[in-house]
């Protein structure tokens, strides 16, 4: 999963961490967030993932400013742009949208280990746009917008948070018999 938004939510799914770069919020989930990690830590240019991943001519220019605008290390995702069949503009909401299909239906990272045969017949429709147009509304009626997150907890996160403070007394714990004899009662107390 990857969504893309200038709206802050709080995510109520599992493994879904956010990243924020200028204006943009992203979501993605944790699987993706592995993969796009393993990657940008294998291939330090962009230049040789994109001649792994191969995919149509002419999406060199979408496929570059995408690796100069997503945070790290979402834009190492950037090759896989080219694998639309189309025109693919340059569009945050819309390349973290074929991203998002994509991921879904392939492993990115496993993807560049198959023969070149194969990765030359993958190919997706620009048409896509609604399989994520989709998912993305799903993800947006189930998140929290970011300043009513106090709202939807159960019970208000500042009260949650309050430190638990008790006294009780523990006995001293003495070796010797001397100094056993003057320290017999005596207790201290102690802040949790």
């Amino acid at each position: 999963m990857i969504v893309v938004s200038r709206k802050r939510y709080l995510p109520v799914m599992v493994n879904t961490l956010v990243l924020a770069k200028e204006d943009w919020y992203y979501y993605i989930h944790r699987d993706v967030y592995d993969q796009a990690t393993i990657l940008a830590d294998r291939f330090e240019t962009l230049q040789s993932l994109v001649d792994l991943v191969g995919g149509n001519q002419g999406k060199e220019e979408t496929v570059a400013w995408f690796y100069g605008t997503a945070p790290k290390p979402l834009h190492v995702l950037a090759p896989y742009l080219a694998l639309i069949d189309g025109e693919v503009e340059r569009d945050i909401e819309l390349c973290c949208g074929v991203l998002h299909v994509i991921t879904a239906m392939i492993n990115v990272r496993s993807f560049i280990l198959k023969p070149m045969e194969i990765r030359k017949s993958v190919s997706f429709s620009v048409s896509i746009r609604e399989e994520y147009e989709m998912a993305w509304e799903r993800f947006f009626s189930t998140s929290v917008p970011y300043e009513k997150r106090d709202e939807a907890a159960p019970y208000p996160l500042q009260a949650q948070a309050q430190p638990i403070q008790r006294a009780f007394e523990v006995p001293n714990v003495v070796i010797d018999e001397a100094s056993s004899r003057t320290e017999k009662n005596a207790t201290r107390k102690l802040l949790l």
